[in-house]
């Protein structure tokens, strides 16, 4: 009966550490990553019904941005992430004359190819908040966004069944708030 005990127990042990592991290697594919950025959007068109005052951005004017997303990266192709960012909305013929405002959002993207050169998608949700001078004061609208983009992992290597996700980024898409519509391009860094 002792040997058949001790069967069991190494038997049982040796399951344990071949599943914990596994499960280092799967935990192994997460990594921690930090985003930053900057962009330009372009004003595109007004969207939704103007009230009393207008739209909340009437005036033609374009957004500079500045993004910090913190989020994982899974198995370097998809990444997930909660961002802030600092708006500044301004005409381009009186940039001194602008309104401050910030976004808090949901970042995904994708990138399909573990090649040092991989084309990437991506998808943000959230809210946007503006300090305008305009008889609506301070607004808080939803932004949504979607795009694609060129990402290079720069110092590419592929060593001990390891990647490097440290990547530069520049992305285009399609975005959506404050009652316009933008084109966001922005470049950033992945690390």
């Amino acid at each position: 009966m002792n040997k058949i005990s001790s069967i069991l127990l190494t038997a049982a042990l040796l399951f344990s550490l071949a599943a914990q592991a596994q499960f280092k290697q799967d935990f192994h594919k997460v990594e921690y990553m930090l985003k930053v950025e900057g962009g330009y959007m372009p004003f595109m068109t007004n969207a939704g019904h103007a009230g009393n005052f207008g739209y909340y951005n009437d005036d033609l004017r374009h957004v500079s941005t500045f993004s910090i997303i913190n989020g994982v990266c899974v198995s370097q192709d998809f990444f997930v992430g909660l961002g802030l960012a600092y708006n500044y909305m301004a005409r381009p013929d009186n940039f001194a004359d602008g309104w401050h405002g910030g976004m808090a959002y949901v970042d995904f993207d994708y990138r399909p190819l573990e090649e040092e050169w991989a084309p990437m998608f991506y998808a943000r949700a959230g809210g946007s908040y503006l300090m305008g001078e305009q008889g609506y004061g301070n607004t808080l609208t939803g932004y949504a966004e979607l795009g694609l983009g060129l990402n290079w992992y720069f110092n590419y290597v592929y060593s001990n069944m390891e990647r490097n996700y440290k990547s530069i980024y520049l992305t285009i898409g399609f975005a959506y708030m404050q009652q316009a519509t933008y084109l966001p391009i922005r470049l950033g860094v992945r690390f």
